[in-house]
């Protein structure tokens, strides 16, 4: 039988999502094809996920309109990116898929670091274009074009997150 540490490390997330609480572990049955837990798993994922996304995108967004002024238009991005990234990856690792254990903590945010650099890419490559096809753009301009970039970035983070960074919660449920 697990211990409550090691499923927290392990098991998937289910149940309501709440910011201060991280969600509920549910133990090692339900992995068969067809089987309803593994959709109501997947569903609470992705709306936490969902969630997540929202609180980081408001965040990252008030940090680039803070930080354009003084470093520009590529610095602003880059530290909002770096700076979201790591409490994107803290928040899905609670929120989606309930570990709250610390172990992997290390790994599983340098990992998120690697995603957040193919978000980067998305995003500073996004802006390079504006910038070349309209260099007199409105930063509201250049909000909506990093906010297109960075929901490319999100469902690509989304699927890396479940099917690389967190894949052990995925392994552990079909035991």
């Amino acid at each position: 039988m697990a211990t409550t540490a090691e499923q927290n490390e392990t098991a998937p997330a289910s149940g309501a999502v709440s910011l201060g609480t991280p969600a509920p572990a549910l133990g090692r049955t339900g992995a068969a094809a067809g089987d309803p837990g593994r959709f109501a798993t997947l569903r609470h994922q992705i709306k936490s996920f969902l969630l997540v996304a929202v609180i980081c995108t408001g965040t990252s967004v008030a940090i680039f309109a803070a930080l354009r002024p003084a470093t520009g238009v590529q610095w602003a991005n880059g530290i909002s990116l770096v700076l979201c990234s790591v409490l994107n990856t803290e928040l899905n690792r609670r929120m989606s898929f309930g570990i709250t254990s610390p172990k992997r903590w290390v790994k599983d945010h340098r990992r998120g670091l690697w995603v957040m650099l193919l978000a980067l890419g998305l995003s500073s490559g996004s802006l390079w274009l504006l910038h070349d096809l309209a260099p007199d753009s409105s930063m509201l301009t250049e909000l909506v074009v990093i906010t297109a970039a960075n929901v490319v970035a999100a469902v690509t983070r989304f699927l890396l997150l479940r099917y690389w960074i967190f894949r052990r919660v995925r392994r552990a449920r079909a035991l």
